[in-house]
C-alpha cells in the first residue's frame, strides 16, 4: 500500500480522538524556521511558491546523551540535525496536529520523502504540519563519514562502499572523531525525535512514520514514550526484537538474507515457459554467476566497460543493482484486483503477463 494512503486512514482514525498536550520548555538550539522549498533536488518535483511552502532548520543536540554514552575530551560537544516541515495550512499551524515521515537505509536522508510529505500534506487537505529528519549522521545532519580516512570516496576501492579490508581504517577514524560510537547509535537518533518533539512542538498531538530502517529508530521511539505521540506506523519492517540471536536480523547478512529471496525469485523461471525455454542445459541463478564473473575477468569487454562507466563499483556489482531495478520497475502487483485482473492473471501460463494485460486493458499507465 502506498505511503499516504497508509498514513491518511492512520493519522484521521487517531488524530479526530486525540487531545492536545501542553508544549515543553525550549533549552535546545534551533537555527530556524527558513522558508525553502518541498524539494531539495530540481529533478524530485515541482516547488510551488515564490519561497516554496516548506520550513526548513538546524536542531543542534548534545553529540552524547546522558545514560547513552560519555563524551569524550577531544570530541566536538554537540551535532547538527536537518528538520524539514510543510506547515498546515487550514488552521492554525500552531494547534494542528503534526505527522512525521522518517527514511530508511540505514544511512539515507530524508529528500525521498518528500514527494510524499506533499502528497500527504495534500491528502489531509493541509490540517496538520507534516515533518521529516535526516537522522544523526545522515544527509544535511552531522555526517557520520570517515573523512580522514578517505574511505568512501569515489576513487576508493568499492567507492562510496567500504569494502570489509577498509573497515578497520575507518572505524580508527570515527573513534578518533567522535570517541564513543554509541553517540550515532539508534538509541541517540530516536532521543533526538523525542526531544525535538517534546522542546520544540507545538504540543499537539503527533503520528510518527518509519520506513525500512526507519522503523527501527521508530520502535526505539516508542520504547522512549514521548507523551504526545499518539500513534506510530512500521512500513517495510526492518526489525526483529525479541528474536533468539540465530535468527535476528543483522545488517551484516543482509546479502545472504535477501540472496534467499533472489533464488526463489530465479527458480519461478522453471515454472514459466518462456523464461525456462532459455535456461536449458544452466538455470537462470547459474547463468547469472557466470555472466558476473566472466564480467569481472574480462575488464576491457564492451559490457564490463558499460557498466564501469556507470557507477564507481565493478561491473558485476554494477549487473546486481541493474537488476534489482528492473524488478523495481515492473508495474506493481494489486493485492485487492478487480475481477477482470484476475481473470487476466488466469488466462495465461505467465503470471506476470496476465496481471500486466489485464491492467493494460483498463487504460492503466503501465509504463
Amino acid at each position: 500500500m502506498r505511503l499516504y494512503s497508509i498514513l491518511t486512514t492512520f493519522t484521521i482514525s487517531i488524530l479526530r480522538h486525540s487531545s492536545a498536550i501542553s508544549n515543553g520548555s525550549l533549552n535546545h538550539s534551533l537555527n530556524g524556521w527558513y522558508s525553502c522549498y518541498e524539494f531539495t533536488f530540481s529533478n524530485a518535483g515541482d516547488s510551488s511558491g515564490q519561497g516554496g511552502d516548506a520550513e526548513c532548520a538546524i536542531y543542534t543536540v548534545p553529540l552524547c546523551y546522558p545514560g547513552i554514552c560519555e563524551l569524550s575530551a577531544f570530541a566536538e560537544p554537540t551535532v547538527d540535525i536537518f528538520v524539514k516541515r510543510i506547515p498546515a495550512t487550514a488552521g492554525d499551524t500552531k494547534t494542528a496536529n503534526n505527522v512525521w515521515l522518517l527514511q530508511g537505509g540505514p544511512g539515507y536522508p530524508s529528500t525521498a520523502l518528500e514527494a510524499d510529505m506533499v502528497k500527504l500534506h495534500t491528502q489531509l487537505e493541509g490540517t496538520v504540519n507534516v515533518y521529516t529528519m535526516d537522522h544523526r549522521g545522515t544527509g544535511r545532519s552531522t555526517l557520520f563519514d570517515c573523512v580522514a580516512a578517505q574511505i568512501t570516496t569515489t576513487g576508493s576501492k568499492l567507492g562510496r562502499d567500504i569494502d570489509p579490508a577498509e573497515v578497520p581504517s575507518c572505524a580508527k577514524d570515527l573513534r578518533m572523531k567522535y570517541g564513543d560510537l554509541a553517540s550515532f547509535s539508534t538509541t541517540s537518533a530516536a532521543t533526538d525525535i523525542s526531544t525535538y518533539i517534546s522542546k520544540f512542538s507545538n504540543g499537539a498531538s503527533s503520528i510518527v512514520y518509519g520506513v525500512s530502517y526507519g522503523t527501527v529508530v521508530v520502535e526505539r521511539l516508542m520504547h522512549l514514550n514521548p507523551p504526545s505521540v499518539v500513534g506510530y506506523v512500521l512500513d517495510s519492517i526492518a526489525t526483529s526484537s525479541g528474536a533468539p540471536g540465530n535468527k535476528f536480523m543483522y545488517y551484516s547478512t543482509w546479502d545472504t538474507d535477501f540472496g534467499e529471496v533472489g533464488e526463489h525469485f530465479m527458480e519461478l523461471c522453471t515454472q514459466d515457459k518462456t523464461c525456462n525455454e532459455h535456461f536449458q542445459s544452466t538455470n537462470l541463478s547459474a547463468t547469472l554467476q557466470n555472466v558476473m564473473a566472466t564480467l569481472d575477468n574480462d575488464l576491457s569487454s564492451p559490457c564490463a566497460t558499460l557498466l564501469s562507466n556507470s557507477t564507481d563499483t565493478s561491473p558485476s556489482v554494477a549487473l546486481e543493482r541493474l537488476d534489482r531495478s528492473c524488478i523495481d520497475e515492473m508495474p506493481d502487483f494489486n493485492l485487492t484486483a478487480p475481477i477482470d485482473a484476475v481473470q487476466g492473471y488466469f488466462s495465461t501460463d505467465e503470471a506476470y503477463d496476465g496481471v500486466y494485460n489485464a491492467r493494460l486493458s483498463q487504460g492503466e499507465d503501465v509504463s
